[in-house]
């Protein structure tokens, strides 16, 4: 009988014990995590958002966690990642959410024109609305942050747009399916293409110009081949970093609080205020090398933009109502946290 009680006592103990020095073991492994994105390491979102990212997750854990970065497309082109980091082919990925039509309907009310005027601006609304309207969009993924390019502009080659007329028939390369409605509505021929072969188009006179940040000036040195630029803060595209669910619920608790702490939205304003200052220091170079007039629209001939595309808010409504989502609710909602967070 005192055996049996000694076994009884003994063996789950020990057996506690052993997973008890399992989990500390486990804590204590080395865990290296890879990152995708699509854009070149001398981007400023690699060198002011990703790289300190990492490096701040790593503080974070006493070099227990790492995150190897992966840029250039190395795991994925931008319209794979949704996928690439849902499938396990990396674990965290920068996404362009409108490059999956149809996929993050709800975030697709920002992609709508004349929402917000900065990227800063763009990210408050975003954190403003995302639990209640924006969440079920990333229900498949764990969201490290979110946040914003800034504000499109309208590049051309060939000729000044300072108003909306000067539109009618030109060739614009479109960034979203969104803002291929937009120009069609505005008279233009919108033409899609990724954003690497701008250079090469505008070379070839493939499109008369295209609708892109300022940042584009610098990202892919255009200072040579764009004239004219047009203000007008036309749209933004919203982004995102996201992680592969099941292998953030795998990592010891201290990795997660790490990832979380590292990202979040003070991580979402910072990576959206470095897009918002490259927009101004490509501005300012354009202004030193003095060969690109930029004309800012205002007043009423920025409202006769505004008008063209008013109707997209409507169509909006309507296609995404169909899909069983609150629309009307969800743009009123962005709309109403833009006006406040101005």
């Amino acid at each position: 009988m005192r055996k049996l009680f000694l076994f009884l006592v003994v063996v789950p103990f020990l057996t506690g014990s052993l997973a008890s020095m399992d989990n500390q073991n486990a804590g204590a492994q080395s865990i290296e995590l890879k990152m995708a994105h699509f854009m070149s390491p001398m981007h400023v979102q690699h060198r002011k958002s990703f790289e300190p990212f990492a490096k701040k997750v790593e503080e974070l854990t006493g070099g227990k966690v790492t995150v190897k970065l992966f840029p250039g497309g190395a795991l994925g082109g931008p319209t794979q990642l949704p996928d690439t980091v849902k499938s396990g082919i990396t674990d965290i990925a920068f996404i362009i959410p409108s490059y999956s039509t149809g996929r993050f309907l709800r975030l697709s009310a920002l992609d709508l024109p004349f929402v917000v005027n900065s990227a800063v601006h763009a990210t408050k609304v975003i954190y403003d609305v995302y639990d209640k309207y924006f969440a079920e969009d990333f229900k498949d993924y764990k969201v490290l942050w979110l946040y914003s390019c800034g504000p499109g502009q309208i590049h051309s080659a060939t000729k000044p747009v300072q108003k909306l007329e000067d539109l009618q028939g030109t060739k614009m390369r479109s960034p979203s399916a969104y803002m291929s409605k937009a120009f069609t509505l505005m008279g233009s021929n919108p033409v899609s293409m990724p954003i690497s072969e701008l250079t090469v188009s505008l070379q070839k006179g493939v499109i008369d110009g295209m609708l892109t940040p300022f940042s584009a000036l610098a990202d892919f040195r255009l200072f040579d081949l764009v004239k004219y630029i047009t203000e007008v803060d036309f749209y933004v595209s919203p982004m995102a970093v996201v992680m592969n669910k099941e292998k953030f619920n795998s990592l010891p608790e201290s990795a997660r609080k790490a990832l979380e702490e590292a990202g979040g939205k003070q991580w979402g304003l910072h990576a959206a205020k470095a897009y918002d200052e490259h927009d101004q220091d490509s501005v300012q170079e354009a202004n030193k090398q003095g060969k690109i007039k930029i004309v800012k629209i205002t007043g009423p001939e920025l409202q006769k933009f505004k008008d063209r595309v008013k109707p997209m808010d409507a169509e909006w409504v309507k296609e995404t109502s169909q899909k069983g989502v609150p629309a009307k609710e969800i743009l009123e909602a962005v709309r109403g946290s833009a006006e406040r967070n101005k």
